[in-house]
């Protein structure tokens, strides 16, 4: 039935083979066209998934010729889409590679998605600038942050520290010492499709954009992957060396304002579960950085631990 369906959306394309697909909150399925090349058709099964759906083809879409030719990983094309009841479907080409798991990364894996993300964001970002995507000063974050602190300090559920914390990042001006890169900006491991330690195309980019590079690798500071990717880090500043000082700085005030993020989307949607795991997170986040709140994202960069990663593992 999507095959048939598919047809809407790219009228001269001629399916012959069909298999199912499964995805994640979506009813897809893989079809090969008469010269062999894999498609997959995909469509929403929630208003959620719909949404992400067309911000997912609207990305994809952003990605011109100019831009897929300087990634030196596989980018989703869309060639088509059509609406099935109230549903975009869509088509587009199948991406090799199979998902990283992060029980089995290795430490050669973790530095080849660092290379990856170098390698993005030594990508002009002009390349990008005629493609109707956003773009982000360095100003417009500060805000974006300062926004995000500010929203959440009103909801109360916010520890006194760990606000002075957050204020004080977001005023430390030489923070946003940075120059917007393009940036996927929805990063996270399984984004990433490899074979063997080769990084064979990138998933998402419904947030293309120009903007802060610390939001692409602010998952490398999280508590369950931070010790994992360490050879990440690395690699990516050995293959972006032009990238500021205080980014994997900035990296950790991203990460910890995504749990700040889900608690205001959690009052927004009033949604009380996701408003108590943010709020259970937000403890356990103070609890983790009350030795050094003062100064892990105002001060420059020390040998100390990361504050968000996990001690049991140490």
């Amino acid at each position: 039935m999507l095959a048939a369906q598919a047809a809407a959306a790219v009228p001269d394309m001629q399916l012959v083979k069909t298999a199912q697909f499964d995805l994640p909150g979506v009813r897809s399925a893989l079809a090969w066209d008469a010269d062999g090349q894999a498609w997959v058709i995909e469509v929403p099964e929630s208003d959620e998934a719909e949404s992400k759906q067309r911000d997912r083809v609207s990305g994809a879409q952003a990605i011109g010729e100019g831009l897929r030719s300087r990634l030196p990983f596989a980018a989703p094309r869309v060639i088509g889409t059509t609406t099935v009841e109230g549903r975009t479907l869509s088509v587009g080409a199948y991406l090799p590679g199979v998902r990283i798991r992060q029980d089995k990364i290795t430490p050669d894996m973790a530095s080849a998605v660092g290379q990856a993300i170098a390698q993005l964001h030594s990508i002009p970002a002009s390349t990008l600038y005629d493609q109707g995507r956003p773009v982000h000063s360095a100003t417009d974050s500060m805000r974006k942050a300062t926004s995000i602190v500010d929203r959440a300090a009103k909801t109360t559920l916010l520890p006194k520290n760990l606000l002075r914390r957050w204020e004080a990042a977001y005023e430390d001006r030489d923070l946003w010492q940075f120059e917007p890169t393009i940036i996927h900006g929805a990063l996270h491991l399984g984004a990433f499709l490899t074979e063997g330690v080769t990084i064979t195309a990138v998933t998402g980019w419904r947030e293309l954009a120009v903007g802060d590079p610390a939001r692409d690798v602010a998952w490398f500071t999280t508590p369950h992957v931070a010790q994992r990717l360490e050879p990440a880090k690395t690699a990516y500043l050995d293959n972006r060396q032009d990238a500021d000082q205080r980014i994997f700085q900035r990296a950790r005030f991203w990460a910890e304002l995504d749990i700040a993020r889900w608690l205001l989307h959690g009052i927004d949607s009033r949604n009380e579960q996701i408003v108590d795991e943010a709020t259970q997170l937000i403890n356990e986040l103070h609890d983790r950085i009350s030795g050094d709140m003062e100064s892990d994202l105002t001060e420059p960069i020390t040998e100390n631990p990361h504050p968000l990663s996990d001690t049991s593992e140490s």
